[in-house]
């Protein structure tokens, strides 16, 4: 992982890294805003068709079903 993403809650070890449409951000924005066991930590918008969005994930189990998922 190249980005910075400054200090990774100790509650959240796991940092999964997916690519996103522009136009799915929201929704996959949404469904985060109600997991307590994910947080959104950086959103990378310098490529126009394609977002890449940071998630910190608090098991590893988590960032597995998050990776299989999106």
């Amino acid at each position: 992982m190249s980005r910075r993403l400054g200090k990774i809650p100790s509650t959240h070890p796991y940092v999964v890294e997916i690519t996103l449409d522009p136009a799915d951000y929201y929704r996959f924005s949404c469904l985060t805003e109600d997991a307590p066991e994910l947080r959104v930590l950086d959103v990378d918008k310098s490529q126009p068709d394609i977002w890449t969005v940071f998630v910190a994930c608090a098991s590893a189990e988590t960032a597995s079903r998050l990776k299989s998922a999106w």
